[in-house]
């Protein structure tokens, strides 16, 4: 099978890295970052970013957000110039779990100036090798400065739970192969009945319609980017059989998932022209 490739930009010890921007214009194939969180700044450039089964234009200033998983590419216009910070959850505390939950996948950014003075500092820092505190504290003010910027905050009216972000991120890393709550509530050393109860206080949904979201979420991912069949998208995922796929696909989306990817390509044509 011929799916989604994953890619790494950052060593297995590593915890942290940031850079400027290639300053290229070359399209990408789509294509996955595993096991660490990419945040993408850029203060020039033009063209198209894809993030899952949804096209950005890109129009600087302005912020992209992926999280472990998703599936991107870029088709750039015009040359781009800017940072890339790529980090692991370790490093963040309470507030920057909650940030980085809470982030939606692009930002138009209202002020950038004192925002990129602040992240060319930080990769000074960076390249001159200060001491890891320091540098988790830029990158706590940097996600601090770009959520005020995103109203991306923990809703107010919502409790917050370390537990809650757990889940989620075993979900971003699990969701292809372990498909019941007990199985994830296993994990996290809970009883199912608790994790239910604190994914319905800090974002009203229950587990399961958590994990649903990011099956739904992969599949349209696949089904947009790859030439997989119907069938081999329900093996990726792995579903008993193409027919409990497509039940599936169609309960969320009220289409086949034969229309969906019609109309993700036909979507796709209009706005890269």
């Amino acid at each position: 099978m011929n799916g989604i490739p994953t890619k790494s930009k950052i060593k297995a010890n590593q915890a942290l890295k940031i850079s400027t921007f290639k300053e290229v214009i070359k399209p990408t194939v789509p294509h996955k970052h595993a096991d660490y969180f990419e945040l993408i700044i850029l203060n020039h450039g033009g063209g198209y970013h894809t993030i899952d089964d949804t096209n950005f234009e890109v129009m600087p200033p302005s912020v992209y957000f992926l999280k472990p998983g998703q599936t991107h590419c870029w088709n750039f216009s015009r040359i781009p110039k800017g940072y890339v910070i790529l980090f692991r959850e370790e490093l963040l505390n309470r507030d920057g779990l909650e940030i980085i939950y809470n982030l939606p996948a692009h930002i138009q950014l209202k002020e950038s100036d004192a925002l990129l003075e602040l992240i060319k500092i930080f990769c000074h820092d960076y390249q001159s090798d200060s001491s890891l505190t320091i540098l988790k504290a830029y990158l706590q003010l940097i996600l601090l400065k770009i959520a005020e910027q995103s109203d991306a905050q923990s809703p107010k009216d919502k409790a917050s739970s370390p537990v809650y972000y757990q889940f989620k991120s075993l979900v971003n890393e699990n969701y292809h192969r372990i498909k019941t709550i007990q199985q994830y509530a296993d994990l996290l050393k809970i009883p199912a009945t608790q994790l239910n109860a604190i994914c319905k206080t800090t974002s009203g949904k229950t587990p399961s319609m958590l994990l649903n979201e990011r099956i739904l979420l992969e599949a349209k991912t696949l089904l947009s980017n790859t030439q997989l069949s119907i069938k081999e998208v329900a093996a990726e995922l792995e579903f008993s059989d193409s027919s409990h796929f497509v039940k599936f696909f169609k309960l969320y989306t009220n289409l086949t998932p034969g229309k969906y990817r019609d109309l993700a390509i036909i979507k796709y044509t209009t706005n890269v022209q």
